[in-house]
């Protein structure tokens, strides 16, 4: 027992030390050497920043899916219409194309019904033959009723289907928004869908300088794009642009692997003629600002992950720059839907389904590009990049995923959903821009480090005086509880709010409350007549069930509320969680050593309790 004794103090003396040093430059301004440079920071309450809301428009993006899946018919028809006349509807000209899709006619009567209108009794036999290849409907989610009388074809979206979209698109829409926030390196954003369809964005700490910058990355609608990648003349490559890395390098040490490479290692990404890659995207976007790109190219970004071909193991990850042509072969305004298939080979793929306009341009594209890689894109990012083989017409393509087993099936998942994103992407429209003055914050940092102050040292104040030399330990125990909650506040990024500062001064009680339970228990046992070793023990171990109990319900209302608030109150309910499981530590583990350490040090025969 002694040993297990020992290793405790070790670890909660190492604990404190830690903890000193990682709070340590958020006190005072440190030396550039000194490892840790993280600091707490004001939320948007304390320190300002930009309070924005975006209204997502589904109901647009429910008439689209309605007319993309008419036009899918209206394709299908006009391409057994050219089966029947003996033609290959992939090879006509655009004319003759336009002429056969003209037998269809389509009518959106809502944002979930419309109406195909056959001209001839022609159409209808092409429609039934459809029918009885089961290749009428692409988007199975909608029923369809037909009147081979009024040569008519209705198509409805259930309310159920209806809502799932909503649902989708919105949750899509604030997935987009979190991973930009994210992606620049801004302290703890917070993104949340408010109501059915509105989307609440948190922004701390951002200066008057940068909130152009932030209105401008989340004011952009994400946008699918397919461009091809221009492999021809590795421009990333070039001594010019080399030349230009290692000046960027020396100007800025922090970043992580930042270099260019003539030839990317095969992985999950392309492989391309040469590249820039780096740990970072926004390292590497950084760099990339610097060069002056061909007015007709652009750069785009992918995300890699090499794999050991043997064992499949990721042995490295990092971003890369790709260079592309910039102009736009496809928008996901072409695309009528993405699925999951299996190729034939038995590998799975991501089959792609255009509407009638993208069928022809998309031929066209391809016939003219076999052998190059085209990439398909969702905003600036590289989602895959497959090589060309032959023209692909009618509208249908296949991505073959490039290896087997669950672990391709999951990419193609991905890529699915990411496709189906830009084809369901809906308007954004922002209905709320307000940025938050430092005024506000500097009253408020004054008014809550004071309340945290006094309410600190009132509750000291009251344990020594009502526990006497126990109360000391309480008063060491609290201030450690506090000291851990800023370390943890540190090292997960979290700004601090004035809720936030409250919910630790409410920890504050709830350490304090654990203290005053176990205290109790032990002057039970010395008022029964036990020693004070084993009313140490006894009480501890009586103590024990109900702070846990006693905090277990607490933490179950921080955790409703962390998970359905947003702002200052999350983060209310982030500190109120943190102070939680640091207070059941100190007052069972750390106020349990201190006392093992005053009856081993002293030998008391009565305790100051």
């Amino acid at each position: 027992m002694k040993k297990q004794r020992n290793w405790r103090a070790i670890f909660t003396w190492i604990l404190l030390g830690f903890s000193v040093l990682y709070v340590l430059p958020s006190l005072i301004t440190m030396p550039s050497w000194y490892p840790f440079s993280k600091t707490i920071r004001g939320g948007l309450d304390l320190g300002g920043g930009l309070e924005l809301r975006y209204t997502v428009d589904w109901k647009q993006t429910l008439e689209d899916t309605t007319r993309k899946t008419a036009e899918s018919i209206q394709l299908r028809i006009a391409e057994q219409l050219a089966k029947a006349a003996n033609e290959n509807y992939s090879d006509l000209s655009k004319e003759k194309a336009d002429a056969y899709k003209a037998s269809v006619k389509i009518e959106v009567t809502d944002i979930d019904r419309a109406t195909l209108t056959l001209s001839n009794e022609a159409a209808w036999t092409a429609y039934e033959a459809l029918n009885e290849a089961a290749e009428t409907n692409l988007d199975e989610r909608f029923e369809i009723s037909n009147s081979k009388e009024a040569l008519t074809i209705s198509l409805l979206l259930p309310d159920r289907e209806g809502q799932d979209i909503r649902q989708q698109v919105v949750k899509e829409t604030r997935d987009n928004l979190e991973k930009r926030v994210g992606g620049m390196g801004l302290i703890d954003p917070d993104v949340r869908v408010t109501g059915d369809s509105d989307i609440a964005v948190q922004v701390p700490g951002v200066g008057k300088d940068q909130m152009d910058v932030v209105r401008s990355v989340l004011g952009r609608t994400a946008q699918l794009t397919m461009r091809f990648v221009d492999d021809d003349e590795p421009w990333l490559s070039q001594p010019e642009v080399a030349s230009k890395l290692e000046a960027f390098k020396a100007a800025n040490p922090n970043v992580q692997g930042l270099e260019v490479r003539t030839r990317a290692r095969t992985g999950q990404c392309s492989t391309y003629g040469g590249t820039v890659k780096a740990k970072n995207k926004g390292d590497l976007a950084r760099f990339i600002r610097t060069l002056e790109v061909p007015a007709n190219h652009m750069i785009g970004f992918e995300y890699c992950e090499d794999v050991d071909g043997v064992e499949s193991i990721v042995v490295d990850r990092y971003w890369q720059a790709v260079y592309l042509h910039s102009k736009v072969e496809l928008t996901g305004t072409h695309l009528s839907r993405a699925r999951i298939s299996f190729s034939q080979e038995g590998k799975p793929a991501v089959s792609l389904d255009m509407n009638g306009e993208g069928a022809q341009l998309f031929g066209d594209a391809t016939e003219k590009n076999v052998g190059e890689m085209l990439a398909i894109m969702l905003d600036e990012d590289i989602q895959s990049a497959p090589v060309i083989k032959q023209k692909i017409g009618g509208g249908r393509a296949e991505i073959t995923m490039g290896r087997g087993g669950n672990r391709a099936f999951r990419e193609a998942e991905a890529l699915s959903e990411v496709l189906n994103q830009g084809a369901y992407q809906a308007p954004v429209y922002k209905v709320h821009d307000h940025d938050v003055g430092p005024s506000l914050g500097k009253d408020s940092v004054s008014a809550g480090a004071t309340s945290l102050a006094v309410g600190f040292f009132i509750v000291i104040a009251f344990m020594v005086f009502y526990y006497k030399k126990a109360g000391l330990i309480a008063a060491a125990v609290l201030g450690f509880n506090v000291l851990l909650v800023f370390m943890l506040l540190v090292s997960f990024n979290t700004a601090l709010t004035l809720p936030g500062i409250a919910g630790i001064i409410l920890t504050l009680g709830m350490a304090v409350d654990g203290n005053i339970i176990i205290f109790e228990r032990i002057r039970e046992e010395l008022r029964a007549g036990k020693t004070p070793r084993v009313a140490v023990d006894a009480g501890f171990g009586k103590a024990f069930s109900a702070i846990v109990d006693g905090n277990l319900t607490t933490a179950i209302v921080g955790l409703v509320l962390m998970n359905f608030t947003s702002g200052p109150i999350h983060n209310f309910a982030v500190t109120l969680l943190l102070g939680l499981m640091t207070s059941v530590f100190t007052a069972v583990f750390v106020s349990r050593l201190m006392f093992n350490w005053w009856l081993a040090a002293k030998k008391p025969t009565t305790l100051s309790i």
